[in-house]
């Protein structure tokens, strides 16, 4: 069993934009020979706080290296003022939470009876959230998943279905739980009933494909005489860091430009359930939440329901659940807290709609 291990955070890209780069096995150990030719390049970097470089993995020679430099000179270029919250291992996982400091909004939580009123408002940021690996055994991603893609019936248009996430000032994390690549809230209800299918088409004239994230193929499609990157999907194979900056750059003009969010009213109805102690715990089991962050997510909860002068909620038990994961020593890893999060995020929306 892994060791669990707490996240380190900072706000400062210098920690975890540092240099790193691929380096031949032979060019690394020169006395050495290897026998295992699929894997032939080292993942080497040198951590601020490290003394000498370190070899975060062992990779095949078509492997595609996305260092947090470029993401880091993409964001400043495109998203222009912004702020950086970051958990990372020293295992190599980073999960960037990107925030544009002047797209807010409040959720508002049923008050308690009789209490003193709350000075405290639980405010929302609009944000992006990045996980990237220098390990190899996670993907990367935008918005937690895969970004759906939408296609026109004549294939001449393509577009994003971009996420829009929030991070959250009560308690300094990103969520990672998302409705935004629904049409409608009535297709998410529909998605929801019919168990949550890895993959949904909706019945308009555009298609869109609700997957999760993996690491696949990169796709090129031909319209007319030129070759449109269809940016849905990054794989660590085969891409080349001029690719991977114009996706980047893609998918940020995206969020930029994205306006409604079904996932923010999502986060509204949540709030409006208050809930019992005994129930908030059985939907933690229910969507199989380690038995320790279990109960420190209920704690958790129960800080908020304080800090906020409000009663216990649906809403604040999402995020007990979101802080435990991302400030709470486990071995789960950054895609597992990941997963863990929206798990909860749609059974909780389950249970209101």
């Amino acid at each position: 069993m892994a060791k669990a291990k707490g996240l380190s955070q900072t706000e400062d890209w210098n920690q975890i934009a540092f240099p790193v780069q691929l380096q031949e096995f032979s060019a690394l150990m020169p006395s050495y020979e290897s026998v295992a030719r699929d894997r032939q390049k080292f993942i080497v970097g040198r951590p601020p706080q490290a003394t000498k470089p370190v070899i975060f993995g062992l990779q095949g020679n078509n492997y595609s290296l996305f260092p947090n430099q470029l993401i880091r000179d993409v964001a400043g270029r495109v998203l222009g003022r912004h702020t950086l919250q970051a958990s990372y291992s020293d295992q190599g996982e980073f999960s960037l939470t990107l925030t544009l400091p002047e797209e807010r909004f409040e959720v508002v939580s049923p008050k308690r009876p009789g209490g003193q009123p709350s000075t405290t408002p639980d405010t929302l940021q609009k944000a992006i959230i990045i996980t990237n690996s220098y390990s190899g055994k996670s993907p990367f991603t935008i918005q937690g998943k895969v970004l759906s893609t939408q296609r026109s019936i004549d294939t001449t248009e393509i577009a994003p279905r971009m996420r829009i996430s929030y991070y959250r000032l009560v308690c300094g994390n990103g969520l990672m739980g998302w409705a935004d690549e629904f049409m409608s809230l009535d297709e998410y209800v529909q998605w929801l009933a019919e168990g949550q299918p890895t993959r949904h088409t909706n019945v308009r004239e555009t298609k869109t494909i609700f997957e999760p994230a993996r690491i696949e193929t990169t796709e090129h499609v031909e319209v007319g005489q030129e070759t449109t990157l269809a940016y849905s999907r990054i794989r660590h194979t085969g891409f080349t860091e001029a690719d991977f900056e114009k996706t980047l750059s893609g998918m940020f003009n995206e969020f930029v430009s994205a306006q409604d969010s079904l996932t923010a009213q999502m986060y509204t109805r949540l709030a409006e359930h208050t809930i019992k102690r005994q129930r908030a715990e059985s939907y933690l089991k229910g969507v199989k939440v380690p038995k320790k962050l279990v109960q420190l997510a209920l704690e958790r909860m129960d800080v908020e329901v304080g800090r906020l002068a409000a009663k216990p909620n649906l809403w604040l038990l999402y995020n007990g659940l979101n802080h435990a994961l991302f400030h709470q020593p486990t071995s789960l890893t950054i895609n597992q807290r990941y997963d863990l999060d929206g798990s909860l995020f749609h059974q909780l929306n389950h249970a209101v709609l």
